[in-house]
């Protein structure tokens, strides 16, 4: 073993020949910045003088793999062997013309040949495989001319951001564990620069107009750092704002900016470090003015005009001055008038067009949405939209296998769901969606057993989704822009687990749009299941399943609610704000969602508040010894919760985050919840020191089965998170740490008349604050930008379930899982890291 660890240690290795002034570079490090932080100044080196990357990019890392695989290549690189490929390509290549041809399949084959023949050229141009050079790097040298040469380059960017007498020294020392040397930046900062007033000169008296009307958005403002990033940010939005007001062809180049004071003096500028900004707006050369220009005609494509299908006999029609040109009349052009903003005779506006286009994407019907400029004259302009119709039809399937493990028992099954997808069948550009599913599956006991066992499921549901809101037939035209949606579904779903049958119809109506950029209502006016159930008593492992759910409910745990036969309807509403930037995890935001719901609303208006006629005449129930419950359950009930979260920036790569979650339900029909419709607290993205759905209720103790934990349900929930996030390395992903302490509790809205529960479930303003679980710990993320793995250890602080004065439990915190207590038994360690597996962030 330790001689083939010899052989690719050598083999891995390349001797460089570093010339006078050269260094491997292995460590690099800033000093003495206190006001940019050292992750902004490292974006400013340039890559080819950056250290090596490590593993996981961990600091006390000293080995560089990448740069085994690049030194690799180079000692297995033949420079014969390459030569001859080469010729051998370019000698294929030849024998085609090098015209153009309209043989797709000729082209593509000298396509594939040119970039061999590319590959090739590069492999001896750096004396390396192709493979090596990707998955390797070189080893980063460094010379004195680079590093005076970086020295320059942070000094200029700390001045271009307003520290204009900042100045950057560099060291070199070699380093104790290696042959490469660390380099430190020695940042000298100094005082900024700041902007007093910042002026606006603009030739154009329109122009003038038009930004004093909206100088309150600028970007640079009186006291701002001279940051020239500020400057060019300033500069974009006039531009910008230029451009939605008619001028196509206004650019930035038009505006200049300098830093001047009263008396134009540099010495006192550089004395009171002191000064005003100006930004200039010149008129091109030789006008008075900037041209402005209109819309003449716009043009609605909907086809791609460079593919085969343009050639096809094409429909024309009219609509409001916007001429709409589609392929066997398969649009509905009145519709798609509504979310076409431009019209012939408006000033041209980039964002009316960017806004088309999005409004268009939106649909689901095109491949793309894109738009086209022609000037006609000095003011005025055409306007083309370009939009391909996706497939009437799609179909998709995904059969899969899926293994359940569950404390040393497991399942393996499989599934095979199949979607068909159809656009525009009734030409109003709506969506319908239908899909079917049937799988083999293995289920965990949810009383607590660690037994998996297998279970049937089969069902399908269809829908169908329009893009605007209607009210008795009629859109609202207020939300025509405002991405509407109304989906009505239908669908059932059918399961036999091993305790008996279950059937599910579900019927839902759901409307949603979105009043700005960050705000979204959904709306669903209906939403209804209905479930009945069989219990297979003949079996011995149905009547054990039943008989404990029965002894649950004895016990105050309305488990029972979620296997019973049942009618659940309800109206909800929820509002939605999030600012989150998704390309910046480390941003200042906030997120708000408040829902509202009413359940068995009609009830109330009805003789008979416990059951519906026509539903039991339509789904009646068994009446056989497998239905003991002959009577189905029909609920009321108000529902709110309001989930607010805050998140701080607090350098580059690391942030704040806090979360406060209140909900609160009020069963006032038969004083328990539909089970979906109850509150839960622990787990992943709760109190994580706590299992999924395990705290609570209040002080009582959870209730078990099997000697294990089941959910413990709520009608009141008050619960909160703060977490501090950072980046520690890059692996193709951030890889992040995280601090976290979450409270929280559930308790329920009425008495539970039980030993176990009395005066310790229910909500009471006397005690609540003293029954809050408390819980710590530390995480760990893998962020890949478009999904997350998150790995979070909790560790129990205050534990609710034990008598008053007592409820502090960190100091018997343990790593081991079980324990022998005071009486010899080895009992489970309720007091160890709670282990949480996570997709994205827990809020």
């Amino acid at each position: 073993m330790l001689l083939l660890i010899s052989v690719i240690a050598i083999s891995c290795s390349h001797e460089l020949q570093l010339k006078e002034g050269e260094y491997l570079l292995g460590e690099q490090t800033f000093s003495g910045n206190t006001e940019v932080y050292s992750e902004t100044l490292e974006d400013v080196i340039p890559l080819d003088q950056k250290p090596n990357s490590k593993p996981l990019n961990l600091p006390w890392v000293q080995f560089t793999p990448r740069v085994w695989f690049y030194n690799f290549g180079l000692n297995q690189y033949d420079p014969l062997e390459q030569k001859r490929k080469l010729e051998k390509f370019q000698a294929k290549l030849s024998t085609y013309p090098t015209e153009y041809t309209n043989q797709p399949n000729i082209e593509r084959v000298k396509q594939r040949l040119r970039r061999k023949v590319g590959r090739i050229e590069e492999n001896i141009a750096s004396q390396n495989g192709w493979l090596w050079r990707n998955i390797g790097e070189p080893q980063t040298v460094i010379s004195d001319e680079d590093m005076v040469e970086t020295s320059a380059r942070l000094e200029r960017y700390l001045k271009d951001i307003g520290y204009r007498e900042a100045s950057v020294l560099h060291q070199i020392e070699p380093m104790l564990t290696s042959e490469k040397y660390k380099v430190t930046y020695s940042i000298q900062e100094g005082i900024g620069y700041r902007i007093d007033t910042v002026f606006y000169e603009v030739a154009d008296p329109r122009l003038d107009s038009l930004f004093n009307e909206h100088i309150n958005d600028r970007a640079v403002k009186n006291g701002d750092l001279f940051d020239i990033n500020k400057v060019r940010a300033e500069k974009a939005r006039l531009e910008q704002l230029a451009k939605e007001n008619g001028y196509y062809g206004f650019l930035s180049q038009y505006i200049t900016h300098e830093a001047f004071n009263s008396n134009y003096s540099l010495e006192e500028f550089q004395e009171k470090k002191r000064g005003n900004l100006r930004f200039t707006v010149a008129n091109p050369p030789n006008q008075n003015e900037h041209k402005r220009y209109k819309i003449n005609d716009v043009v609605f494509k909907g086809f791609d005009p460079y593919s085969s299908s343009a050639t096809t006999e094409a429909d024309t029609l009219l609509v409001n001055g916007v001429k709409y040109i589609t392929l066997n009349q398969s649009l509905n052009e009145k519709l798609l008038d509504k979310k076409v903003i431009s019209r012939p005779g408006q000033l041209y506006n980039v964002n009316t067009i960017s806004e088309t286009q999005r409004q268009i994407g939106l649909l689901n019907q095109f491949a793309f949405a894109s738009s086209q400029l022609y000037p006609l004259d000095e003011e005025n302009i055409s306007l083309e939209y370009f939009a391909p119709q996706l497939p009437k039809y799609s179909f998709s399937t995904g059969p899969g296998l899926n293994h359940v493990y569950n404390s040393g028992s497991s399942f393996l099954g499989f599934g095979i769901p199949v979607t068909l997808t159809a656009r525009n069948i009734t030409k109003r550009l709506e969506l319908l969606e239908a899909s079917g599913r049937l799988f083999r599956e293995g289920q965990p006991s949810p009383l607590g057993t660690t037994d998996v066992r297998g279970s049937w499921e089969m069902g399908s549901n269809i829908s169908v989704t329009y893009p605007s809101i209607s009210i008795f037939g009629k859109d609202i035209d207020k939300l025509k822009l405002k991405n509407p949606r109304s989906q009505f579904g239908t669908g059932f779903n059918y399961s036999e687990p091993y305790w008996g049958n279950r059937l599910n119809f579900r019927l839902n109506s759901n409307y949603r749009w979105q009043p700005d950029q960050y705000s979204t209502v959904f709306l669903s006016l209906l939403d209804a299941n209905l479930v009945n159930t069989n219990y297979n008593l003949n079996d011995e492992a149905g009547l054990d399943f039943y008989n404990k759910l029965v002894e649950q409910q004895a016990l105050g745990n309305n488990i029972k609610t979620t296997f019973d036969p049942q009618f659940v309807s309800s109206l909800n509403a929820s509002y939605v704000y999030n600012d989150q930037n998704l390309q910046d995890p480390y941003s200042s935001s906030q997120f708000l969602r408040i829902f509202v719901e009413s359940g068995g609303t009609l009830l109330n208006f009805s003789q008979n508040k416990d059951q519906i006629g026509f539903i039991e005449k339509i789904f009646p129930l068994r009446t056989d010894n497998n239905s003991p419950d002959t009577v189905r359950k029909y609920f009321r009930f108000v529902k709110v919760n309001v989930d607010y979260r805050k998140y701080v920036n607090l350098a580059p790569s690391s942030s704040l985050a806090y979360r406060i979650n209140v909900g609160v339900a009020n069963p006032y029909g038969n004083k328990s919840l539909p089970y979906e419709k109850n509150f839960f607290a622990g787990g992943s993205n709760s109190v994580r020191a706590w299992s999924p759905r395990a705290l609570g209720v209040g002080s009582a103790l959870p209730d078990t089965a099997s000697g294990n934990v089941i959910p413990q349900t709520g009608d009141i929930l008050l619960e909160g998170s703060i977490e501090i996030r950072k980046k520690v390395a890059r692996f193709f992903g951030d890889i992040q740490l995280a601090g976290f302490i979450d409270v929280g509790n559930i308790w329920k809205w009425y008495q539970i008349d039980t030993e176990a529960k009395k005066d310790k479930a229910n909500f009471d303003f006397a005690r609540f604050y003293k029954e809050f679980a408390v819980g710590t710990g530390f995480g760990l993320r893998y962020d890949l930008s478009y999904f997350q793995f998150r790995f979070d250890w909790g560790i129990k602080v205050m534990d609710p379930s034990r008598d008053p004065g007592d409820r502090f439990v960190l100091d018997e915190f343990k790593f081991k899982k079980t324990f022998v207590n005071d009486e010899g038994t080895t009992v489970s360690n309720p007091y160890r890291l709670n282990f949480n597996l996570g997709i994205g962030y827990p809020f």
